[in-house]
């Protein structure tokens, strides 16, 4: 039976991952995270699940974590902070990797730097395995695959009554104050101020709705399949009155980069981090979300749209089958990979599909 560790076991989204994980009779389950009494907690919770003691930031803690897996999995954000030791710590010893970070320029950097030592390695290196980014490589590869004459691919997220996790809204402050990447004209670059929104058009309700800039996976990952495709933003989608304040935040990063270097952002990260762990079950039950993928050809612009309730819970569905199928065998290729790459955008939806999650295709 192969081994699969999470890392941030018992945080709010860790917590998520466990419980999908067993009910997907996923292999041996080992808990890990820094705090031993609520690691035995959650291990009694669990029929008696074994776990490991280890920090992030105490690399001598991290090979009795990693020992013995085949799949390690992190849920412990920020991962700007956390996550690149525990990806070393997989690579050496020759295990899978998976994450739910949303961090964009983590996720750059680990592709920069970790890509040539896990295809040397022969493993799976998944950054994002989680709602919103999983959802977006998978649903614009998709596109591209339905349209190759594609060129430009705007990804656009919406949640609907959503509570953010306490994990989720330190994540979103120190993306705030990062560059944030976009490719255009084939190349990287970052996306700079933007007083206006764009607009998306739902093509399942005909809405349309402004959409902030949001640091994305996709713009890093997509060319790597798709190198056709010049062009990709990823947007949030909001309703109309939240808009405006968010451009506002977005034209005012480099005043908020450099609040953050001065240390005047410390007291709303503690505020961040004594506040409630993250939405009640009834709050992610009535919560929805939607992907669309919107591509441009010189001649039609089409969509891919996947809709779906419960972003937390459709983030342990994400990430219990991701480490699933490294259980049941090798991954579609290796390296530092999208989730399209690892396990291929058609079959891994339709894997979500008993947790709610549905796709369409539209002419737009």
């Amino acid at each position: 039976m192969k081994t699969v560790v999470v890392f941030g076991a018992t945080g709010f989204t860790g917590r998520l991952v466990v419980e999908a994980l067993r009910a997907e009779r996923v292999g041996e389950i080992v808990l890990g995270g820094r705090n031993e009494a609520r690691l035995r907690e959650l291990s009694q919770a669990h029929g008696g699940l074994p776990f490991r003691v280890a920090d992030a930031l105490e690399p001598s803690t991290l090979g009795p974590l990693v020992a013995g897996a085949h799949v390690v999995v992190s849920t412990a954000g920020p991962f700007t902070t956390y996550g690149e030791p525990l990806v070393r710590a997989a690579l050496a010893t020759g295990a899978h990797f998976l994450d739910t970070t949303g961090e964009q320029t983590y996720m750059a950097r680990i592709l920069e730097r970790y890509h040539g030592a896990a295809t040397e390695k022969r493993v799976a290196v998944v950054n994002a395995q989680a709602f919103e980014f999983a959802l977006g490589y998978c649903a614009a590869a998709l596109l591209c695959e339905w349209d190759p004459a594609i060129h430009t691919v705007d990804v656009f997220n919406r949640v609907y009554g959503f509570g953010a996790s306490r994990g989720t809204r330190e994540s979103a402050l120190r993306q705030a104050v990062e560059v944030a990447l976009i490719r255009r004209g084939g190349r990287l670059t970052p996306r700079g101020l933007s007083p206006l929104p764009e607009w998306v058009t739902w093509p399942d309700t005909g809405k349309r709705e402004p959409a902030a800039p949001f640091p994305g996976g996709e713009a890093l990952h997509l060319v790597r399949t798709h190198p056709e495709v010049l062009n990709v933003t990823t947007n949030l989608a909001m309703p109309a009155r939240v808009a405006l304040p968010l451009m506002v935040g977005w034209s005012a990063r480099p005043l908020l980069a450099a609040a953050s270097k001065a240390g005047l952002l410390e007291p709303l990260r503690r505020r961040i981090r004594s506040g409630d762990e993250g939405p009640t079950e009834h709050q992610r039950e009535a919560s929805g979300f939607r992907v669309l993928a919107r591509g441009q050809s010189d001649v039609a612009t089409r969509g891919v749209l996947v809709t779906g309730r419960d972003a937390y819970g459709t983030t342990g569905w994400i990430c219990a089958l991701g480490a699933k199928r490294l259980c049941d065998g090798p991954p579609n290729a290796v390296g530092v990979i999208s989730t399209d790459q690892a396990f291929g955008a058609e079959a891994f939806l339709k894997a979500l599909e008993p947790h709610g999650v549905r796709v369409s295709r539209h002419e737009m």
